[in-house]
């Protein structure tokens, strides 16, 4: 008992100095802290591929696994195209720098994927330099070495560069103004580019092999940054860069109408060859945000993570123990109030979740400091309560 007491003042004491360091973090919308590396999946897809609603599922359901994680891209290009016509110009370009062939493929964050990724018996014909992979290597929890996007996710590491970013709509001149921040958390050797592509959601119509009424979503209509990304060429370690674009929405995309409320942005950042997509974001185009992720979790020591982080409804507290150990936690706000306290006992070693409910807390809006406490470890992470 006397023990617990003595760590939980240790931390109590720490909080100030923590307060301290995040408030020189917001100073600016983007998080300065490591933060983990998100999955950008461009899939290339057609109304008139038979195969394409089983790679649309296999990309929503690796999504809806790692909520705020993932950014999908449905690149819908001439190959395969049809009514309703959900092409877009840029697309193209893409698919052929990719080296897109059977439909669907898809890059993973525009890395070239050695091993079972590029051989036989799931992809024989890909070149071994190509940036498309088939669909079971995105997300197929059934093939083993085949899951490219939880890689990403899970072995990535925290990203070089954080994204911030925000959007807002004028209705009376059908303006998306879309707000950038990029911060380097480590330096690349090479310049980078800035995407920023403007997404569009719940067009129903028709799919060969999904019917005549079915929902498209993820549908890649424009780019506000061109055909590769405005350049960012300072990127050493603590580098902000920011930018702001003005987007007037069209009445419709090829015919098919436009509604604010269905679309969304993404954000996503490469290196100057295009490739190696170093981490990307997605949020609503009107009035959406994103301020960071939780750094990449340690599996080989103790460490935890929250995700979704911004927190809408519920989140998921991931723990990581290397052995089995007592864990506490303590959540405060700013003003350093203990808003929240449990003592989960003794865990076992390895993976462990619980789950977090924001109305069951009692959790207002605002930004929070979680700490995990394991025997004489303590670790602090900053949480966003939407």
């Amino acid at each position: 008992m006397f023990n617990k007491i003595k760590k939980m003042n240790r931390l109590l004491l720490t909080i100030p100095a923590i307060l301290l360091a995040f408030g020189v973090a917001a100073q600016t919308m983007v998080s300065t802290f490591p933060s983990g590396r998100n999955a950008v999946l461009e899939e290339f897809t057609g109304v008139n591929c038979g195969n394409c609603p089983d790679g649309h599922s296999r990309a929503n359901s690796f999504a809806a696994a790692y909520p705020g994680r993932v950014v999908i891209l449905n690149m819908h290009g001439s190959s395969y195209s049809g009514t309703p016509d959900l092409t877009s110009s840029w697309v193209d370009p893409i698919d052929d720098f990719a080296g897109a062939s059977a439909y669907p493929c898809g890059t993973m964050n525009r890395v070239i994927w050695p091993g079972a990724y590029n051989e036989a018996p799931f992809f024989p014909s890909n070149p071994p330099d190509n940036l498309v992979i088939r669909r079971p290597g995105w997300w197929d929890t059934s093939y083993p070495g085949q899951t490219a996007g939880e890689d990403i996710i899970l072995n990535g590491g925290n990203a070089i560069v954080n994204i911030g970013a925000s959007s807002s709509y004028n209705s009376s001149t059908n303006e998306v103004n879309v707000y950038v921040e990029l911060y380097y958390t480590a330096g690349d050797t090479v310049s980078n580019l800035l995407n920023v592509a403007i997404l569009q959601n719940g067009v129903v119509g028709y799919q060969s092999g999904g019917g005549s009424s079915y929902t498209h979503d993820h549908i890649f209509r424009d780019f506000l940054t061109g055909q590769w990304g405005d350049p960012v060429t300072n990127t050493s370690a603590g580098t902000l860069f920011t930018n702001t674009y003005t987007y007037t929405v069209p009445a419709d995309y090829n015919g098919i109408a436009s509604d604010i409320s269905n679309m969304d942005i993404a954000v996503y950042v490469t290196q100057s060859d295009y490739r190696i997509a170093h981490t990307g974001v997605a949020f609503a185009a009107d009035g959406g945000s994103f301020v960071g992720t939780e750094p990449s979790i340690d599996l080989s020591a103790f460490d935890f993570v929250v995700y979704p982080n911004p927190i809408v409804d519920e989140t998921t507290l991931q723990l990581n123990l290397n052995e089995p150990s007592e864990v506490s936690m303590s959540m405060v706000n700013t003003l350093g109030q203990v808003v929240y306290t449990r003592d989960f006992g003794t865990q076992p070693s390895g993976a462990t979740y619980f789950g977090l409910n924001k109305d069951y807390l009692g959790l207002t809006a605002g930004v929070y400091l979680v700490s995990m406490n394991s025997g004489e470890q303590a670790i602090t992470k900053r949480v966003i309560v939407k």
